[in-house]
């Protein structure tokens, strides 16, 4: 997958909260689309079949598990989190 298949996110209530309980924004989430970002394979047997990983506006890395909507370019978060060191160094690769 490139980053030009995943050009919005589909964002609800049940992925905010789960963004909130990482200390993070919707906004926060979907800026990671403007910025400079990886879309890896998200290791097995997890819900979402991909990740996102980049960094919003403020320089926060972020990585987002994500999975398919019923339009192909944008995709849901299952949630979002700050990155771990291994993944912050996937991004900086």
């Amino acid at each position: 997958m490139s980053r030009s298949e995943v050009t919005g996110f589909l964002i609800d209530d049940d992925n905010e909260e789960k963004f909130s309980r990482h200390g993070l924004s919707s906004r926060q989430v979907s800026q990671v689309l403007e910025n400079e970002h990886v879309i890896l394979r998200n290791r097995k047997r997890r819900r979402a079949q991909y990740l996102i990983i980049g960094r919003d506006h403020g320089g926060t890395c972020i990585a987002i598990p994500i999975e398919p909507t019923h339009e192909p370019t944008v995709w849901r978060p299952v949630t979002a989190w700050r990155c771990k060191e291994q993944e912050r160094a996937k991004l900086d690769s």
